[in-house]
């Protein structure tokens, strides 16, 4: 049942590098998509997360393997904005962008547990609370962290229900449990530096092209994504 009032799209939003996309991210993704009753769910690959190492794989690829990986669920959709914009991806700026061309949706910006432990050092963090709801994904049965140094904004609503993250409403904060699966980015740029097989960690779709382009093959960084 998507989350509508007179007509207002629920629309969620995924950022991150996604160096590669992996069964996780999507696993986690129909999670979100399925509980919140969500109309769209957006893959955003950023082009430079702040703080963090460059992505590996160029930009166009990334969201190339993305489109490819996410084109058999009927919702799923790739933003490519931050890309465009360059440099480092600041999501209030992208939150922003969203806002202005879709005045009347409602906006879920999903992130990990450890992002949101971390919120309070983003950039222009008092300002999110008033762009989107938050929806944190974690594993069931762990609680929601609290963020060492949160704005302001994070003590107005944390739930574990997602009826109570209001249509047309902003700064809600959800703790979602999603299906477990220990898998990471960095793990599989690894594996491929190291020759072993990425079976089942990533999308048949695009498990023989990451190989081929070897993208990875030749590189061991090893930073999270």
């Amino acid at each position: 049942m998507a989350r509508q009032t007179g007509g207002m799209r629920a629309i969620g939003l995924f950022g991150g590098s996604f160096d590669p996309v992996h069964i996780g991210h999507l696993r986690a993704a129909l999670d979100v998509f399925e509980s919140l009753g969500l109309d769209e769910l957006r893959f955003i690959p950023a082009s430079r997360s702040p703080g963090k190492p460059p992505p590996v794989a160029p930009g166009p690829i990334r969201k190339h393997w993305l489109e490819q990986a996410s084109s058999d669920v009927a919702g799923f959709a790739v933003d490519d904005r931050e890309l465009r914009r360059g440099g480092e991806s600041f999501t209030n700026e992208t939150l922003i962008d969203i806002r202005h061309e879709i005045p009347h949706a409602s906006l879920y910006w999903i992130l990990g547990a450890d992002a949101f432990a971390g919120l309070g050092n983003w950039h222009e963090a008092e300002t999110l609370g008033h762009l989107a709801h938050w929806v944190v994904i974690t594993r069931p049965g762990f609680d929601l962290p609290s963020p060492l140094s949160g704005p302001s904004w994070l003590a107005r609503t944390q739930t574990a229900n997602p009826r109570e993250l209001r249509p047309g409403e902003t700064g809600g904060v959800l703790a979602l449990p999603v299906t477990p699966l220990a898998i990471s980015a960095s793990e599989i740029r690894s594996r491929i530096a190291r020759g072993l097989r990425i079976d089942y960690l990533v999308p048949e779709s695009i498990r023989a092209e990451l190989l081929d382009r070897h993208v990875y093959a030749a590189n061991t960084k090893t930073h999270p994504a």
